[in-house]
Formats: structure tokens, C-alpha cells, sequence
């Protein structure tokens, strides 16, 4: 329990060598814990999920209202960390996931279920950045670093464990138990959280940014939502309500930066921040990498489902190519953080991840989800997955700890979530452009494919036109890939107990 007073502070130091911390940082993982068990598990049921849902093209938005509430979630609650008690934000981040997770279950039909895993995503967009500056607040760096690996394996094991649990709902219960389940996680850490972590008093005093986080909201909204609807309801870009979404979009962004630059005080995102190299090319790399991510993980989900007619069985094995190695990447990123430079990992895992979709150009109906190899299925589809699962694992902890670490100390809980933020930016952008994309080129193709007379085979005209359709964003995600490199080579640094000047400082 956490006491108050000066008694009470003194209490809190003399339990804090014992199990006391311990405790709070179960708490904290089980939180983190419980965002990459959901992840995985929805993405896995997803297709069950939408053929119950009777809307088999509403995959990728469901994905999209997630990661985009997730991005404006890791921003504002970030940086309401840093005005007010980091507990109480805590609290109040995984009470929103609790009830947004409630809510999705009773979902009745598709829109509802978008609402609802928009209010989740808002909730686990601020519990990570929140809990990840709650430690960095607690803890000294060389006992961050190796939390952060300790986390990283536990994440590691929800990775592994998140498409089998997925798989398993679908085929013994209910589609909404793959939100039910993150009720008792929840709660545990909530409980946790709420009877052991100390207030945390905030390192600022301004007045929040309340008109930065409105507008941050209302662009990023503005500018996804034509994407999304040019996807599911035939728009396109000359459309005048699409032209004027995404024209208000950049205006309301215009004025964000304005508010950021010149009158907020204290701003939801520090633009003072982008000063330091290392923090712009950490965010730049976020940001690509992001857009890999999520529009990797969704196109493969499409593609087994919707080409290779695969059960939720199949769509996990699949899945187990891309995040088994992501977690060995993680954790094998960990072990070597203390050892070597913030930009030996990035560039290592760019360049694996770029190259990764080289395999992924080249996909067909005819493609196998997976080939053995020995013991271990490493071709067909996962032939590509496997380096860009390790190439993106193997940058996650040198990106968040070197944009950390090149902060100022007020801006702790800013630049714990500015990189998550630039990720899921990058990830509902890129991914709405791309299912806009994919959809458009799906209805050409499919079009063009019923006016020839080709001989298609054993294979329909719809699953090869969705192959096609995935294959082009599968090269436009290539490119955008090697962009993440060109962003490595600008990332300087290394943890601080570690560095030179460190080692050459006097006692």
C-alpha cells in the first residue's frame, strides 16, 4: 500500500528496496502485458469477427479506428503524465481499456464495434507511455535497461501466446471473448497499480495543452477518415467531401503546429524536442516502421483469409513467422543495448526488415502459407516475415530509450510516447492509404479480369485479383522500408551507463 505524509514518504523509501517495486512493476507489465495479448488475439479472430459481423471488407478498419485512438491516446496521455500525478493517469488509461473492451464485446454490428475499438485504443495508447515513465521515474538507467528487457520478454511470451489464445476463442466460444479476456488483466493491474504506486508528483505546473490536444485529435481524424471511407464506400480523391476532409485535415494541421510553436505554453507535443537529431530520426524511423507494422500484419490477415481461403488455425501460424522472430529480435536487442551503439540497431534492423519484403513481391494464389525446412516452416509466405519480424524487434528498445534519454527531464512522459506516437501514426496513415489502395486496385483488376477471357486455372477471379492488389502495397511498403534506413544512420548514442563519457568522468 502507498502512504501519504511525511510519514508516509518515509515509509515509502524504506520499502521501496524490498518487494514493493517489484510489485508495481507487475502491475505495470501486466498492463503492457494485456496490449499485445489484444493486438494479436483480435487480429487472429478478426476474420471471424467481421464474417459474423456480415461485413468481410471491415478488417482493416477495425485495425485503423485502434491504432489511430492509440496514437492520440500515447500523445495526450503522455503528456498529462507529466502535469498530473503519473498514477492517477495510469489509473484512468486502463479504466478506459477496461470498459472499451466491455463495450466491444456487446457490440451489435460493425459500426458500433469500430466506436468501441476506438475507446480501447485510446485507453492502451496511454497506458504504455504512461507506465513506461512511471518506471523511468522509479528506476535509475541501468536498472531501466534491464527491465526493459525483462519486459520485452514478457511481451515476447503474449506475442507467442496472443494468435493461439485468438485461434482457440474462435474455435470453442464466442468472437467476444477476444475482449472479455482483457477484463481480468485489467483488473489485476489496476488493482496493483492503484494499492502500491506512490502519487508521482507531476514535473510541471503549466496549464495543459487542452486546444493542442483538440486539434491533434480532429487532424488526425480529418486526414484518415477519407482513406478509410474511399475503401469502404467507393470514394475517391476528386470526390468534394473527400477533397474537403482532407483539405480541412491540413489546415487543422497547420494550426496545430501554430499552437505547438507560438502559444501553448506547454505544448502536447513539445516541438522543442525535434531539435535533437536523434529524437527527429528516431520519430522518422517510428514512423515507417509503424506503417510496416500495422499494414503488414492487416495485408497478411487479407491475404490468408481472402486468396488462400486459410481458417484462424492458418492465419496463426502464419502470424507465429513474423512475431516469434520480432520477439527473439526484442529480446536478443536487449541483451546487446548495454554493449553497443542506439544506431547498430537500428541500421541492422531496417536493413532486415526492407529486405524482408523482397520474398513478399512475388507472392500468388498458389503461394503456400508456410514450407518445412527441417523442423521449421521458414518458406512459403513467412519466407519474408521472419527478417522483417526481427528487423522490427530488433529496433524497439534502441528507438524508445535513445529518444529518451535525449530529452529533457521535464519531457520524460513526451518523449516516452512521441516515438510510440509517431509509430501508430505511421501506422494508421500508411495503413489507410494502403487499404484504400488495395481496394481501389482490387474492384480495377477485378473489373478487367471479368471483361478478358483469361484462363484463370483452379484459382477465382477475386483471389487473384486481391494477390495483385497486395503484392503492389507490398512493394510500396518496400520503399517506404528503406526510408527507415536512410533514418538509422542519424541516430546517435548509447545508454548512459555505458558511454564514454560516462566511463571518463570522475567519480
Amino acid at each position: 500500500m502507498s502512504f501519504g505524509g511525511t510519514r508516509g514518504n518515509e515509509i515509502n523509501k524504506r520499502i521501496k528496496p524490498t518487494i514493493h517495486p517489484y510489485l508495481i512493476m507487475v502491475g505495470i507489465v501486466i498492463g503492457v502485458l494485456m496490449g499485445a495479448l489484444d493486438n494479436l488475439i483480435v487480429t487472429t479472430a478478426m476474420p471471424a469477427i467481421v464474417g459474423a459481423l456480415h461485413q468481410p471488407n471491415g478488417l482493416a478498419f477495425l485495425i485503423d479506428a485502434y491504432i489511430t485512438s492509440s496514437a492520440v491516446g500515447m500523445v495526450i496521455f503522455g503528456k498529462l503524465s507529466d502535469h498530473f500525478s503519473k498514477k492517477i493517469i495510469l489509473l484512468v488509461t486502463l479504466f478506459i481499456f477496461i470498459i472499451g473492451s466491455i463495450l466491444a464485446g456487446l457490440s451489435q454490428n460493425l459500426p458500433e464495434l469500430i466506436a468501441f475499438r476506438a475507446v480501447q485504443g485510446l485507453g492502451s495508447g496511454g497506458f504504455l507511455p504512461v507506465g513506461l515513465a512511471v518506471i523511468a521515474v522509479i528506476l535509475p538507467p541501468a536498472a531501466r535497461a534491464k527491465l526493459t528487457g525483462a519486459v520485452t520478454s514478457f511481451i515476447g511470451i503474449a506475442i507467442v501466446v496472443g494468435p493461439e489464445i485468438g485461434a482457440f476463442i474462435v474455435d470453442t466460444t464466442s468472437w467476444r471473448w477476444v475482449f472479455y479476456v482483457n477484463i481480468p488483466f485489467g483488473m489485476v493491474s489496476f488493482i496493483l497499480v492503484w494499492m502500491l504506486l506512490s502519487p508521482l508528483k507531476p514535473i510541471l505546473r503549466g496549464k495543459f495543452d487542452y486546444l493542442g490536444s483538440i486539434l491533434l485529435a480532429s487532424w488526425i481524424s480529418l486526414l484518415t477518415l477519407p482513406l478509410i471511407e474511399m475503401a469502404y464506400s467507393g470514394w475517391s480523391l476528386s470526390d468534394p467531401l473527400a477533397i474537403t476532409f482532407l483539405a480541412s485535415g491540413l489546415v487543422l494541421l497547420a494550426f496545430f503546429l501554430l499552437v505547438e510553436m507560438r502559444i501553448a505554453k506547454e505544448p502536447v507535443i513539445p516541438l522543442r524536442m525535434f531539435r535533437h537529431k536523434t529524437i527527429i530520426s528516431d520519430s522518422f524511423l517510428s514512423f515507417f516502421r509503424g506503417g510496416v507494422l500495422f499494414s503488414l500484419s492487416t495485408f497478411i490477415a487479407i491475404f490468408v483469409t481472402e486468396v488462400l481461403f486459410g481458417t484462424a488455425n492458418t492465419l496463426r501460424n502464419v502470424l507465429y513467422g513474423f512475431v516469434v522472430p520480432m520477439v527473439l529480435g526484442s529480446i536478443l536487442g536487449g541483451i546487446l543495448l548495454p554493449k553497443l551503439s542506439y544506431r547498430f540497431f537500428c541500421i541492422v534492423g531496417t536493413i532486415c526488415m526492407t529486405l524482408g519484403f523482397l520474398p513478399l513481391l512475388k507472392i500468388s494464389p498458389s503461394t503456400q502459407p508456410y514450407i518445412f525446412v527441417g523442423p521449421l516452416p521458414v518458406l512459403g509466405l513467412v519466407e519474408g516475415l521472419i527478417p522483417i519480424g526481427f528487423g522490427v524487434g530488433f529496433t524497439l528498445a534502441a528507438t524508445t530509450l535513445s529518444a529518451q534519454y535525449s530529452a529533457e527531464p521535464r519531457d520524460i512522459g513526451a518523449s516516452s510516447s512521441i516515438v510510440q506516437f509517431m509509430g501508430n501514426l505511421g501506422g494508421s496513415i500508411i495503413l489507410s492509404f494502403l487499404t484504400a489502395f488495395i481496394y481501389l486496385r482490387y474492384n480495377e483488376l477485378d473489373l478487367m479480369s471479368h471483361m478478358t477471357s483469361t484462363n484463370l486455372g483452379k484459382y477465382g477471379i477475386n483471389a487473384i485479383a486481391m494477390s495483385s492488389a497486395i503484392q503492389e502495397s507490398f512493394l510500396v511498403l518496400f520503399i517506404l522500408s528503406s526510408f527507415t534506413i536512410i533514418s538509422a544512420f542519424f541516430i546517435y548514442g548509447r545508454l548512459p551507463h555505458v558511454s564514454r563519457e560516462f566511463k571518463d568522468s570522475p567519480p
